[in-house]
């Protein structure tokens, strides 16, 4: 009989300073070759269980821990701090937190050099990880430069690159464009039947792991259950376009009223033959599109293609080196990024980046106190309100670092809603969030959008655009392909041959 390669039993954990258990009673067997798939609310306890696979709890989270984990039959308490690192791998959900070398070679290099392998084999296993996600073309490029999904591809091959036995993966496609998801889940797939290697996935969005998945398993309140299926379980828990059909209707509405009024109402932003990069080389360049009120804009594109530098440029947080930028008609190209921002809100791709203060409460606020006309007091019972609304009241005392990815994006969004800019510009607002989550972000968009105000969201997931947005730009290597309604885009994209980029359920009906 096959011995498990993990075996936890009634595994219960709380973090030192906190009451109540982050896992409760969580009983589990995973065999070589097995591919498991955890999702569940953020916050559940997804996250905390892969630290405690990993060894990480308890050496390095200080808490309560009580139960067991066997990995190959020895208990998780009696390796040494990093004595599974040549077993388990862990793929965090931020990518930058687990980056620790300068350049993409030296970081999927580190892993087997700290295994004592020969030189030949470190090199060998370096190329057949990046090739695994896709990336040889970034051996040579600096950790610094590359984008965000970028990143999250060098993490993935970093950890392949160890040849782990069970290999955890926290959100692995979240940063991911549909090309690069469909890359990494195909090398997830010939790990899983031809390296026997034992794969668990922490995942919100499963439609696309259900061919792959043998165990579905949903968390709760930091409890483990048996799903009945993929099939069954994606019907009540993965979120659909039918649940988001108020949005929709107004997408068809915006649209036909853009439409026919693009030439008489002035754009809230407008952009012209813009071109910007970093050390003298253009990431992208002659980029013109208008965005107009009450619109939602899905910018989209393979990673690297320019989004992010492109939302930056637009804030004046990274000049360009050419062309023009409008704001309800007024030349602001040369306005400084602090000027700009009291009408355009960037939320960072990283949450990390944009939290400063050590509450929660106070670093809601701490934009308006900048940039609203607004009494302090008047803030802070906006700013109640909203941490009410995104479901993070209870936190509300407590250091916003303390909280998980999905909160700090709940809270990062929620700190520019709070002073109610014109433009919003958003870098993956909706990774880490559930499907009751996600919800509450498309209330809030919807919300903006009827105050008149406009949207730039950089979108992976087609269903989400499909269901809250009008209009879709697509850059290419720094080229905007596409401009064009939704549906129009979608249409553009199958006729490429980029079917990635369209939503499963109506994939194949865009050339109608």
């Amino acid at each position: 009989m096959t011995m498990p390669l993990v075996a936890i039993n009634n595994l219960s954990f709380t973090y030192n300073g906190t009451v109540s258990p982050v896992l409760r009673n969580i009983n589990l067997q995973v065999y070589p070759g097995q591919f498991l798939t955890i999702t569940g609310p953020s916050g559940c306890g997804k996250s905390t269980l892969a630290l405690c696979l990993a060894g990480f709890i308890p050496h390095a989270y200080p808490g309560k821990m009580t139960g067991s984990i066997h990995i190959q039959g020895k208990d998780t308490r009696d390796y040494p701090a990093g004595g599974l690192s040549g077993i388990v791998g862990l793929v965090q959900q931020d990518p930058e937190a687990q980056l620790c070398t300068l350049t993409v070679k030296d970081e999927i290099a580190f892993g087997p050099e700290n295994l004592c392998l020969p030189p030949k084999v470190i090199r060998k296993r370096v190329l057949s990880a990046l090739e695994a996600v896709g990336a040889k073309d970034l051996l040579a490029r600096k950790v610094h430069t590359l984008s965000g999904g970028e990143k999250q591809r060098i993490a993935i091959a970093s950890v392949l690159a160890m040849n782990p036995s069970l290999l955890i993966l926290d959100e692995p496609t979240a940063n991911l464009d549909p090309s690069c998801t469909r890359e990494v889940l195909l090398t997830l797939g010939e790990l899983k039947g031809r390296q026997k290697t034992a794969i668990i996935v922490l995942e919100h969005r499963i439609d696309r792991l259900a061919g792959i998945t043998d165990r579905l398993f949903y968390m709760d309140k930091g409890r483990l259950f048996t799903a009945r299926g993929p099939d069954k379980f994606k019907k009540k828990y993965v979120p659909s376009k039918r649940r988001h059909g108020p949005m929709s209707a107004g997408v068809q509405v915006a649209n036909k009223t853009n439409a026919s009024n693009n030439n008489k109402v002035l754009p809230l932003l407008t952009v012209e033959n813009l071109r910007a990069g970093y050390a003298a080389r253009d990431v992208f360049s002659d980029l013109s599109f208008s965005i107009y009120s009450g619109e939602t804009l899905a910018l989209m594109g393979d990673n690297g293609s320019g989004k992010t530098t492109l939302l930056l440029a637009l804030l004046g947080l990274l000049h360009n080196t050419g062309g023009s930028i409008y704001f309800r008609g007024e030349n602001i190209t040369k306005m400084k990024a602090s000027q700009r921002a009291r009408e355009m809100g960037l939320v960072f791709q990283n949450p990390n980046h944009q939290i400063f203060a050590p509450t929660v409460t106070e670093e809601a606020m701490l934009p308006s106190l900048y940039l609203s006309p607004e009494t302090p007091g008047q803030i802070k019972g906006k700013v109640k309100k909203l941490l009410g609304e995104f479901e993070l009241l209870k936190y509300e005392n407590l250091n916003p670092f303390t909280l998980s990815l999905g909160e700090k994006k709940r809270l990062t969004l929620l700190s520019v809603l709070a002073y109610a800019p014109s433009l919003l510009l958003l870098d993956e607002p909706l990774v880490g969030q559930d499907s009751r989550r996600l919800g509450i972000f498309f209330a809030a968009l919807q919300k903006h959008r009827h105050r008149g105000g406009g949207a730039l969201m950089i979108c992976h997931e087609p269903e989400v655009v499909h269901s809250c947005c009008q209009r879709v730009l697509f850059l290419e290597q720094g080229k905007l392909l596409i401009n064009a309604p939704v549906k129009e885009a979608f249409c553009q994209l199958e006729k490429m041959g980029r079917g990635e980029y369209l939503p499963l359920q109506a994939e194949g009906k865009w050339g109608e």
